[in-house]
């Protein structure tokens, strides 16, 4: 079914880029969060207050999915708009994997396209999609960039290694902390393109290890919690938060905020036990397709478009967001592909005759999954499928494969036939992370601290 959304959520075939200033774009990643540790899906102890406000003035997606449970697969997946097993990026970029690692040129990001559109386009933060030159972010359609090559960093003031203005090293020894600079450089690209319009994503390393967080906030966070790790995670979001919050005020300032939509979408599940994060209500963690693995905290804030304080209860996927601003800039996708994303606006106007995906799939080495409708299945090469009813068992406690052979055998078709467009990894996974992938779902289950 459907869900229904009031007629305040406006639709855009009433105003086309043509009639009206096409919108600006604001994409906000965060890196490693959990699912509960955010105001608005019901954390007390950890304080989310300017992220919290893009859903209640905007839509929080229930169901909002990522493309993959680890970092570089999630990032290009979302910025090509397809699959990234389509084109082999499946896996981590890790050092001595034996190949090329980056984001294939072949592909066209989502800076490509708008800024063929005539967009002005900029990155801040990290990349994680090819340290090569030819994977350059400035090679891949950005204009602009302030950040990092590669997966994380330290954190420290002054201390951050590897951070490039374009291609040109940064001395880090006057940055703030880290999170705080990407926040000062987001709002600089602001200023700089007030004029419109532009692309702007926002790539936090925040709450990805090593955990380190602005000494002013310990003593308050160490108070309130009982584990010191836990209390700089508390931190760290304390500060992503604080720099989501300048940037929301900045496009205040200038006026924008009519005409900016803002997202704010994790990378994959919380990283829990390295970050100390929490899922739930769900099982699973980073690095697994249980939904404590790929359900994320995903909102959407665009005033006058979409109106404050909505859901949305369908499945949505990051691979929506290059369909749905490349629709708004007035563009058109290329026809030599195949996108797997769709344009979110039909359905958030409650225009659209049928959800945005019938059915969402992913893979990671020798594990796949599916969900269609309330369904989901994780197949193992080494083990027995699982079957859940997110309907009933949002936390996947219970495996009904047994009891429901015929609904395995459909989707594991299925699944099959999604395979059949996807191409061989062009690289090797980390042996690391494959030796304990098993270890990640025979332990999974929902975590809570009791001093929270």
């Amino acid at each position: 079914m459907i869900p229904a959304l009031p007629l305040a959520l406006l639709c855009l075939g009433a105003a086309s880029p043509t009639d009206a200033p096409r919108p600006n774009f604001v994409v906000l990643f965060a890196d490693d969060a959990g699912y509960a540790d955010f105001g608005v899906h019901g954390s007390t102890t950890i304080r989310t207050p300017r992220i919290d406000s893009i859903a209640e003035d905007g839509v929080r997606f229930e169901a909002g999915y990522v493309t993959a449970s680890v970092c570089s697969p999630s990032r290009a997946g979302l910025l090509t708009g397809r699959y990234q097993q389509r084109f082999g990026h499946e896996f981590n970029i890790a050092a001595g994997a034996g190949a090329p690692q980056g984001l294939p040129t072949t592909e066209l990001t989502i800076a490509d396209l708008l800024g063929g559109a005539g967009y002005a386009t900029g990155l801040v933060g990290k990349w994680h999609l090819g340290e090569d030159p030819e994977y350059h972010p400035c090679e891949r359609g950005f204009d602009e960039f302030f950040g990092m090559l590669r997966g994380s960093n330290i954190y420290v003031p002054g201390a951050a290694q590897g951070l490039l203005r374009g291609t040109e090293p940064v001395a880090a020894g006057e940055l703030p902390y880290l999170t705080d600079a990407f926040g000062d450089e987001a709002c600089r690209f602001i200023r700089a393109h007030a004029e419109g319009p532009f692309f702007l994503f926002v790539s936090f390393t925040a709450p990805h290890t090593p955990m380190q967080a602005r000494a002013a906030d310990m003593p308050a966070e160490r108070e309130r919690f009982e584990t010191k790790v836990r209390a700089t995670y508390a931190a760290m979001m304390r500060a992503m938060d604080d720099n989501v919050g300048k940037v929301l005020d900045q496009l205040q300032t200038l006026d924008l905020a009519d005409r900016t939509l803002v997202v704010f979408v994790n990378d994959n599940g919380g990283a829990m036990p390295y970050n100390a994060s929490l899922n739930a209500p769900y099982s699973g963690t980073k690095g697994t397709f249980l939904e404590g693995g790929v359900r994320v905290p995903f909102f959407a804030r665009w005033p006058g478009h979409i109106a404050a304080g909505t859901t949305f209860a369908a499945p949505v996927s990051t691979l929506d967001l290059l369909p749905t601003m490349v629709k708004l800039a007035g563009g058109a996708l290329p026809d030599d592909r195949a996108y797997d994303g769709v344009d979110l606006m039909p359905h958030l106007a409650g225009t659209a005759a049928t959800a945005p995906h019938e059915a969402l799939f992913w893979r990671l080495d020798d594990i796949a999954a599916i969900r269609k409708g309330p369904w989901k299945l994780v197949r193992f090469e080494s083990a027995p499928p699982r079957l859940h009813d997110l309907a009933r068992d949002p936390s996947e406690s219970k495996n009904l494969a047994e009891d429901a052979p015929e609904r395995v055998a459909e989707l594991l078709a299925e699944l099959e036939r999604w395979e059949a467009d996807t191409i061989a990894p062009l690289w090797n996974r980390n042996p690391i992370w494959r030796a304990h992938t098993m270890e990640r779902y025979d332990q999974a289950k929902v975590d809570t601290f009791a001093r929270d």
